[in-house]
Parts: structure tokens; C-alpha cells; sequence
């Protein structure tokens, strides 16, 4: 831990400021996430509409994502995120209150749009203002960070509901009105993340946009080729990922209360994954220079699968448990190596296109899975849902590091050496 706090102090301060804002934001959204399912339950919808909102929620999310490499070249990384923020904030306040179904899926297409700035702007920022040989040890820090805020969010989300209920002097379960003043509370711990953004320095003044076709013409026909290739596979693989995730991650919640959790009992659950992804995930560094950033996708990626198998056939609240765990920490531990890698990999010119591509993608993907799940869910039940959860991510892993393997780049050992032919020097004799 002392070295992780050594590691965080000799950051540049914009880059201390910006985990601080992730912090709080996630704190909230943590929040959030853990009670709005339970709250539209206690609204009398099913999983069917959950579906229809998440599906809303995160084709404008997508929508949003097309525009993020824009954004980026016109406002800046500093304006374009508190623009996101702003637009986080209104949509999260205005649905902890409206109750109408139409209106409520209205505004989830606007808070998805903000959802979509406060997640995707993580990686272009580090790559911006972190020096390359820190990028995979913030990007590790940084979204162990996020995890641990979501601990903390998920934590509060499960107390909450149930502590307003009693202060009130209510019994039995919690009402609509507690679930609707956890989600307004959830939100203002978010709100105060806009102090740190405020305070920045250097992300703060820029401005500038890229200078796009200067970049271009200092690339061969064949250079922009290869990286139209490559965005081509990431954005793909980043697709079939979300078709998988779609069908049973905005439902797990209500999973587990089918199994017999009452809100306190899911919120440790979310609390206990994001907590072991948070520590965790600090690791993915020194996993990614063990093992390569091409292998460590592959394990991480298909590591998850085994317990969603087991769940088809034991849908029991222990293996639950265990399932979300260990997805929350293989994912920690996979976004940071896959993000630095592709960042290494495209120039920087094609950097925020690829993130905020990657990121329509997957909300396109999980628009339309999420939507099709609960149906599926209410017609059939999850285990549908968890298969479909393991074939689509089984083959993202796969093209993935397939078609990477044979890169020019790696092949030439000149990135991710341990999953290229030409075998690294040893240690002694690396200049």
C-alpha cells in the first residue's frame, strides 16, 4: 500500500486531480447503479422495461461514443468531460423523481449520454498527460481506484434505502421514497467530483485541437491501412463483448434478490466484487510484463466464463456471489492492459476515435442484448442469458488476440514481446 501512495504522490497533480474526480463520480454512480433496478421494481416495472431503459440508456451512450473523438479535437479533453458531467448531473437528479414510463426512458437517453463522457474519457486522459513509462501503472491505479469508489457506492446503495425507510418510522421493507432519496443522495457524492476538475491546471488550459491532417500526411497509405485494420478489430471485438455482458450484467442485481438478497445483501455483493477488483487489479501491471499484454487478454477475458457455466446448473446465492467477483476483477484487470496496449499501438491521432468507437460499439452491442434479455429472462429465466454471456465473450477473446499475435508489431517484438516469434533479449544485455 506504501508504495501505491508513493506511486499516486509522484503523479502530475492534473493526473491526481482527475482520480480524485473519478472518486467521487463513482462513489455515485455506485450508488446509483446498485439501486435504480431495485427502485424501478418498487415502481411495479419488470425486467422486460429494465431492459427497454438499459437499452435507451445505452444506445445514446453509443451515440454519444461517435461523438467523443470530435469532442476531443474541438474542445479539448478538460472541457469536453465537464460538458459530459453537466449533462451526467441534470439526467441523474431528473430520473431519481420522474415516475412515468415514457418520461423515464426520455431521460435515460440523456443520462446515458453523460454516462458515456464519464467512462470513456479515462484512457485518453492518461494517455495525454502521463509520460508512456507511467501509463500502465496509472491506468492500473486509476481504474483500481474506480473500483474501490464503486465499492464504496455499492456499500451505501444497499444501507440506504433501508436506513431512510426506518428513520422515518416505517417497518418492513424500503419504500419508493427511500429508494428515491438514495438515488438523490448518490448523485450529490458525484456532483462534488466537479471540484477537482475545477482545480486542474494544464488539462484545464488546453484547448488546441489536433492537427488531423498534418498527421496523416505523416503516415504511408499503408500505415493508415493497418490502422483502419486495427480500429476495425477493436471496436469488433469490443462489440461481441457487449452482446454477452448485455444479456446479464444490467439484470444482476434482481438476480440475486431471486436467489434471496434483500438490497443490503446485493449491495455487499457489488461491495466484495468491486473491492477485490480494486486490489486486485493493481497487480495487471506486473501480469502484463510477465505474461504479455496478448496472453494476459486471452486468461482474463475467458477467466470469468467458468463460474457463469456452473450457474446454468447451480443457481445457488454463494456461486453468484463468486461469478461477480471474479467478472468485476478480470475486467479490472483486463481494461487497463488492453486500453495501454492499443493506446501503444495507434498513433495519437486515432486514439480518442478508437475509444470513443469502442465505446458505441459495446452500448450499441448492449442496447440491443439488454433489451432481448429481458425478455428473454422474463420468458425463460437467466440461464439462456448466462450461456449467451459465455459464447460471446469466449470468441471476443479470441479474435482478439489472434489477429494482434500476427501484427507486424508484435510479430516484431517491438510491442508485447512475450507474445511475439522474436524472443526478447535477456535482461542483462537490453540496452
Amino acid at each position: 500500500m506504501k508504495a501505491i501512495l508513493r506511486d499516486i504522490q509522484a503523479l502530475p497533480r492534473d493526473v491526481k486531480l482527475f482520480i480524485l474526480f473519478n472518486l467521487f463520480a463513482n462513489i455515485g454512480f455506485g450508488v446509483f447503479q446498485l439501486v435504480f433496478n431495485l427502485y424501478l421494481i418498487q415502481l411495479d416495472f419488470r425486467e422486460d422495461y429494465i431492459g427497454a431503459f438499459n437499452s435507451v440508456q445505452t444506445v445514446f451512450m453509443a451515440l454519444a461514443g461517435v461523438t467523443l473523438g470530435f469532442t476531443i479535437g474541438k474542445l479539448g479533453i478538460w472541457h469536453g468531460l465537464v460538458f459530459g458531467m453537466v449533462i451526467f448531473f441534470i439526467s441523474s437528479y431528473a430520473v431519481a423523481v420522474v415516475e412515468q414510463p415514457v418520461g423515464l426512458l426520455g431521460l435515460s437517453a440523456l443520462f446515458g449520454f453523460g454516462l458515456c463522457y464519464l467512462f470513456n474519457f479515462t484512457m485518453p486522459f492518461i494517455l495525454e498527460f502521463c509520460p508512456p513509462s507511467a501509463r500502465p501503472r496509472v491506468a492500473a491505479i486509476t481504474f483500481s481506484m474506480v473500483s474501490l469508489a464503486i465499492t464504496l457506492g455499492s456499500l451505501l446503495g444497499g444501507f440506504l434505502p433501508q436506513f431512510i425507510h426506518d428513520l422515518n418510522g416505517n417497518i418492513g421493507d424500503p419504500s419508493v421514497s427511500a429508494y428515491r432519496a438514495t438515488l438523490i443522495i448518490g448523485t450529490t457524492i458525484a456532483a462534488i467530483g466537479l471540484f477537482p476538475l475545477m482545480l486542474m491546471g494544464e488539462a484545464r488550459r488546453s484547448h488546441a485541437a489536433q492537427d488531423l491532417a498534418k498527421a496523416l500526411t505523416d503516415e504511408s497509405p499503408d500505415e493508415r491501412l493497418q490502422v483502419r485494420r486495427d480500429l476495425t478489430v477493436f471496436v469488433g471485438v469490443a462489440g461481441l463483448m457487449s452482446l454477452g455482458v448485455g444479456l446479464v450484467v444490467p439484470f444482476y442485481n434482481v438476480f440475486l434478490t431471486t436467489l434471496g438478497a434483500d438490497s443490503q445483501q446485493v449491495g455487499f455483493v457489488f461491495a466484495f466484487g468491486s473491492l477485490c477488483a480494486a486490489v486486485i487489479g493493481l497487480l495487471a501491471p506486473w501480469v502484463a510484463r510477465r505474461f504479455g499484454s496478448l496472453n494476459s487478454v486471452l486468461v482474463l477475458r475467458l477467466g470469468m466464463l467458468p463460474c457463469y457455466f456452473l450457474l446454468i446448473f447451480f443457481p445457488i446465492y454463494g456461486l453468484a456471489i463468486v461469478a461477480h467477483a471474479v467478472r468485476l476483477t478480470c475486467i479490472n484487470m483486463n481494461w487497463p492492459i488492453d486500453s495501454t496496449f492499443m493506446g501503444e499501438m495507434l498513433p495519437r491521432r486515432a486514439r480518442a476515435t478508437a475509444f470513443g468507437w469502442r465505446s458505441a460499439a459495446w452500448n450499441f452491442g448492449s442496447a440491443i442484448s439488454a433489451l432481448i434479455g429481458g425478455w428473454i429472462i422474463v420468458k425463460w429465466g437467466y440461464n439462456p442469458t448466462f450461456a449467451g454471456m459465455i459464447v460471446f465473450t469466449a470468441l471476443a477473446a479470441i479474435l482478439f488476440t489472434s489477429y494482434f499475435r500476427r501484427h507486424p508489431r508484435v510479430r516484431s517484438g517491438e510491442l508485447d514481446k512475450r507474445s511475439s516469434r522474436k524472443q526478447p533479449e535477456p535482461e542483462s544485455l537490453a540496452v
